[in-house]
């Protein structure tokens, strides 16, 4: 275990615990990849299926 050692009379030498550091990454807008599958799925529906559920086609017996 790690211990610190915090100065009662220069708090900007303290650390700051990771719960109060500021959440800048977490606040940063994201895309929704929602709407990026969606409009990949409306590009190429194939490519959302495995091969193994595509049926192979009928051969015909001579």
């Amino acid at each position: 275990m790690e211990t610190k050692i915090y100065h009662c009379m220069n708090p900007e030498e303290n650390p700051l615990p990771f719960w109060m550091k500021p959440a800048q990454a977490q606040a940063q807008p994201q895309k929704e990849p929602e709407l990026d599958l969606v409009e990949q799925f409306k590009k190429n529906p194939d490519s959302f299926f495995p091969d193994f559920t595509v049926k192979p086609p009928k051969q015909f017996s001579k």
